[in-house]
Order: structure tokens, then C-alpha cells, then sequence
């Protein structure tokens, strides 16, 4: 399966359209009630109700600091007892507190994420469903046999049907998250610098004839820069972004989803390491996304344009059969690259090289006036460019 930003606006599945339906009975249930009927409620909300239980767990707490505190002033139970159970007794109004936030929290964030069709395809359908029967008030807080605050019911998953519930750690209450942007937004721009300077011009390098070009080089050779930014992006996002990628933008279903994210510390083929197999396969998808959107930018470079150009003067005027004037064959050409407001431009300026000296030692000392002579003589060089060569002897 390949990341599809068009694709993934189009939820196909048959598995997310159950869990669709599913959302959908819980908004009509939630939001979508008549003004009579929040005039003239049959029952509390859940969330009231929530809030009875909370406080009558609260209320039996107390009763059993009281009833410690009664034990101990008749000599009923030693300090140590009294000690310990009492720890746990302030240990059981921690949990109560803990549970009661953050269970309240947690279904504050599901019920907005609901009515506004924020809800990710990557959630956990058991942990969904928990909420949902939280919010049904199918879930109750209650103090089991040892005192301990615990919630426990039965869920129904949109596809599994009933199953119990009960939960002793608040951490253990379930988190709802939101589906991530298109994640191309993010990649797209970053695909399209690859192997561009500061200035957006591909590198200059040489290439396999050894020429000077200006090649934003094959995908493979960014690997490194690749991994790094997409390693960097996926741990942005966090376990919830993998998991709505996978879910909401592959449109992988939820139960392998699941089994991914629970296989921890995972190591693929290439021995990159992981923190689980769902963080893999999201990079797996995005690296051939990026492989696909990629295109290697190449340019030739100035100098190799002049290099170029005067050597197929040189070839045409060996075709035919025409010596290049010395003074042609020693030009020395120099190419500045600039940047103007146009754009990158090069410049090519051709500088006279003079041959040997032709004169002997003596004749080079002849008198101030004959030299002069000899520096104005019509054998002064003519200046040609590649160009101008090519236009002579074509």
C-alpha cells in the first residue's frame, strides 16, 4: 500500500465505514436531540452520573478513615496498623482524583473530536469503545474488595461486539486523537529542495565524464538527509500521528494497525531501528513517496558550455583541414558566474596570451624607440570567442 494524499480523502474501507456508523449513533445520541428533549430530560446525562458515582466512592473513603480513626482510639487496632491502612486509604483518594480528572479530561477531548469529525481511523476501536460506554454510563467507578478504586463494565466494539472492562490505573483510561493534516503538506517542499543550495540552484559537480554540471544528484544520495527528516517528522507527530497516517491517510485497517504499534522496538530489513513497527511502515510509505515525487534536477554549468563550444570549433576547423591562428589557439577563456535579478548568469571573458618571445636575447635590448616600433606593428592579436570561430570556419 503507497501513501496517496488524493486516495486518502476517499474512506472506502469496510471496516472504517462500520466505525463510521458507529460515531454516527454516538453524535445522534449526543448532539442531536430536540429542544424538548433538553427541556424535559427522562434521566441525568452520563457525565452527571459519573459524577454521582465519583462522590459516593468519595463518600466511602471517608467512612473507612473514620471508622480506622474510631479503631484507633479504642485500642481496637496497634500504629503500625493504623499506619498502613491509613496510607492506603489517602492512597485511594489519589486514585479517586486521578480517575475522576482524567476521565472527565478524556471525554471533554472525545466529544469535541466527535461533533466536529476530527476523530482518527488509526484509534484503537477497543479504547474507543470504552469511552463510549463511559459516556453511555455502561462504565461505573466503584471500590473493589480491598478497597482499591477500580471502573468496570462492558464495551461494544463496532466489530468484536461485548467485551468487559476494568480498569485500576487512570493512565489506563483511554486517550482519543485527532487525524493529522496530509502529511505531504509537510513532505512535498522538502522533496523539492533535495540537492539544492541556499539559492535553489542545483550543486555543482562533476560529472562521469568529468565535466563541471550543476546535478541535484539521484534520490539514493540523500538517504542519510532522508532518514533524518523523516525520522525527525514521525517522532513530531508521535505514536497518535503514525497511528492516523496509517489509519487515516493509508487507510490500513485498524486491527493491523494495532498489531504494529504493539510490536515494539522494531528493526527492519535495512537495520534502522525503530520504536515500533507502525513508526516502520509509515517511513517505508513516505520514502516511496518521496521516491516517486522526486525529480533529479540537472543544469550544465557555464564553464562546461565554453569548454564544450570551443572544442567543437576546434573539430570543425580540423574537419577542415584549417590551422587555427596561434593567437586562437592560446585564447585563455574564464567564466564568472553571477546572480543578478534576472537570475544566474555567466560571463565568459577572453584574455590574450602571448607566445614565446621570438628574439634572441640581443635583439631584446635594441633602443627604447625600436621597441615602441615593434608594440605598435599591425601582428597586434585580433580577440575571436568560441563563438565567432565556430561562425568562421563553418
Amino acid at each position: 500500500m503507497e501513501y496517496n494524499p488524493q486516495e486518502a480523502l476517499q474512506k472506502t474501507s469496510p471496516e472504517q465505514q462500520i466505525i463510521r456508523a458507529a460515531r454516527n449513533v454516538e453524535y445522534d445520541r449526543k448532539f442531536k436531540k430536540s429542544a424538548e428533549d433538553r427541556l424535559n430530560q427522562e434521566n441525568p446525562t452520563p457525565q452527571g452520573v459519573f459524577k454521582v458515582q465519583s462522590q459516593a466512592v468519595a463518600r466511602e473513603i471517608v467512612g473507612k478513615a473514620n471508622d480506622l480513626v474510631n479503631k484507633k482510639s479504642k485500642g481496637e487496632i496497634s500504629n503500625a496498623d493504623f499506619a498502613a491502612q491509613m496510607a492506603m486509604v489517602n492512597q485511594m483518594v489519589g486514585n479517586l482524583s486521578n480517575f475522576t480528572k482524567t476521565t472527565e479530561d478524556n471525554l471533554a477531548l472525545y466529544n469535541d473530536m466527535l461533533k466536529n469529525g476530527t476523530l482518527s481511523y488509526g484509534m484503537d476501536q477497543h479504547e474507543e469503545s470504552v469511552l463510549q460506554a463511559i459516556d453511555r454510563g455502561d462504565v461505573k467507578l466503584a471500590l473493589d474488595k480491598e478497597g482499591r478504586v477500580k471502573m468496570e463494565g462492558v464495551g461494544k466494539h463496532p466489530t468484536k461486539g461485548k467485551f468487559d472492562i476494568n480498569i485500576y490505573d487512570f493512565i489506563n483510561i483511554p486517550k482519543p486523537f485527532r487525524k493529522i493534516k496530509p502529511i505531504n503538506l509537510l513532505v512535498d517542499p522538502f522533496v523539492k529542495n533535495l540537492g539544492l543550495d541556499e539559492n535553489g540552484m542545483p550543486r555543482a559537480r562533476t560529472n562521469e565524464n568529468g565535466q563541471l554540471v550543476y546535478d541535484s544528484g539521484d534520490f539514493a544520495e540523500h538517504d542519510k538527509e532522508i532518514l533524518d527528516f523523516t525520522l525527525n517528522a514521525l517522532e513530531n507527530v508521535g505514536p497518535e500521528g503514525v497511528r492516523s497516517f496509517l489509519g487515516d491517510h493509508l487507510n490500513i485497517p485498524n486491527e493491523q494497525i494495532k498489531g504494529l504499534a504493539e510490536d515494539v522496538n522494531f528493526v527492519d530489513e535495512n537495520g534502522v531501528e525503530f520504536e515500533d513497527a507502525a513508526q516502520a511502515e509509515a517511513f517505508k510509505n513516505l520514502n516511496g513517496y518521496m521516491g516517486n515525487k522526486y525529480t533529479r534536477q540537472v543544469r550544465p554549468h557555464p564553464d562546461t558550455i565554453a569548454s564544450q563550444a570551443s572544442q567543437s570549433a576546434a573539430n570543425i576547423a580540423a574537419n577542415k583541414q584549417v590551422s587555427l591562428p596561434v593567437q586562437e589557439q592560446v585564447q585563455a577563456q574564464e567564466t564568472e558566474v553571477m546572480e543578478t535579478p534576472q537570475g544566474i548568469v555567466a560571463e565568459t571573458e577572453t584574455e590574450e596570451v602571448l607566445p614565446p618571445s621570438i628574439f634572441s636575447d640581443k635583439e631584446e635590448l635594441i633602443e627604447d624607440n625600436e621597441t615602441e616600433a615593434i608594440e605598435q606593428s599591425p601582428l597586434t592579436m585580433k580577440k575571436f570567442s568560441a563563438k565567432d570561430l565556430i561562425k568562421k570556419y563553418s
